[in-house]
């Protein structure tokens, strides 16, 4: 049997053998660690990407009317949506920023087929740049959706339309459908149902015609065009509902950009002071005295006008008609009437104005992208 011999040498190579394959243990471990770390930063970054561009899509579709918010956006004008194929804006948000684009694919042909565009959100989050991937390359996401441009366009027949009739009392003051702005043909000073227009004093409006009364209440509803029921379900969000909130002051209305909806619920409602925008009047409403207002008044009711007060914009009375005849109250509306000096005269300028919060993108159902494909 031979003798085991001294191996000289041996316990350095295999420390250093122990200490590579150490080493190289460390190093994989280390590289596993900083790749999933980079694998979730990427994630984290990705979801933020995500969150990012669908806040700017959802600010885009809410806020594009707000003064500054839009980079390249037709707001008004003739190259006002639907007829603008292409606006932009960039939405700045915490940690990131959102590109958001609308691009028309179809044409609007008529009231009853609205431009269709698609609107796209790109995020990008800011807070951390991906590793490896140079120090510009961030997390990006883009989403997108189709929208229908909503015009929300009120048909004005007259410069004050009744389907409850009106009576005017004395011969001062003045209902025009001749627009005081200067924009629009002039329309009916009075539109009412056949039979439905009294007045004392050898009144006369003013318009073309200065009286239409050649429709029945049918054929007069219809032509307002208007869906009073979807209004009373909510339809139209309001801006101040009465109650439970107080009508808006005139210190309120002394910012001329402040055009409310304003939604009364209260019967037999007097208008408290001066304003401008929306009046949604549930039942009855009465202006007395020199109030003015500048817009759109819309009353499910009678409309009682008294004193010297002036209405510029449209107004329409006794829609509840529209829902089987009565107010909300149960009372039978009865006709509008008109006492004293008074103006209600057509503009279309305010009405504009008035209904121009209510033209936005108006999403379509089940369109919803949330990974668009970019180039």
């Amino acid at each position: 049997m031979t003798a085991l011999k001294n191996r000289e040498g041996f316990a350095l190579p295999m420390a250093i053998l122990v200490i590579a394959v150490i080493t190289a243990a460390l190093a994989a471990g280390f590289l596993a660690t900083n790749s999933e770390i980079a694998t979730n930063q990427a994630e984290r970054g990705v979801n933020r990407a995500f969150w990012i561009a669908q806040n700017g899509l959802e600010q885009f579709l809410v806020r594009r009317s707000e003064s500054g918010f839009c980079q390249l956006c037709y707001l008004t004008g003739a190259n006002a949506p639907p007829v603008a194929q292409y606006e932009s804006a960039r939405v700045a948000v915490t940690g990131g920023y959102a590109d958001v684009t609308s691009r028309q694919v179809h044409a609007s042909t008529g009231s009853n087929d609205p431009a269709i565009y698609f609107v796209m959100s790109h995020g990008v989050d800011t807070t951390v740049k991906m590793s490896g991937a140079g120090n510009s390359a961030k997390a990006e996401r883009t989403v997108g959706m189709y929208a229908k441009w909503n015009t929300m366009v009120m048909n004005v027949l007259a410069g004050w339309t009744s389907l409850s009739g009106i009576s005017k009392q004395g011969s001062s003051g003045t209902i025009s459908g001749v627009d005081q702005c200067g924009q629009d043909t002039s329309r009916a000073g009075v539109s009412v149902p056949k039979g439905e227009w009294s007045s004392s004093g050898h009144f006369s409006p003013t318009g073309n015609p200065p009286l239409d009364t050649t429709k029945s209440v049918s054929q007069l509803a219809a032509q307002t065009k208007i869906d009073w029921a979807s209004i009373m379900n909510g339809a139209i969000t309001p801006d101040v509902e009465i109650p439970p909130n107080s009508f808006p002051s005139s210190s309120k209305f002394a910012d001329t950009s402040y055009w409310p909806i304003i939604r009364i619920h209260s019967n037999n409602y007097s208008l408290p002071n001066a304003g401008q925008g929306i009046i949604i009047a549930d039942s009855n409403f009465t202006i007395s005295g020199s109030n003015m207002w500048n817009g759109i008044i819309l009353v499910g009711g009678s409309l009682t006008s008294n004193g010297n007060n002036t209405t510029s914009g449209a107004t329409i009375s006794g829609l509840n008609i529209l829902r089987g005849g009565t107010a909300d109250t149960s009372v039978v509306i009865s006709e509008a009437t008109a006492n004293g000096t008074k103006s209600y005269v057509y503009n279309s300028c305010n009405v504009s104005r008035a209904t121009k919060g209510m033209q936005v993108y108006q999403a379509v159902p089940n369109t919803w992208i949330d990974n668009v494909a970019i180039y």
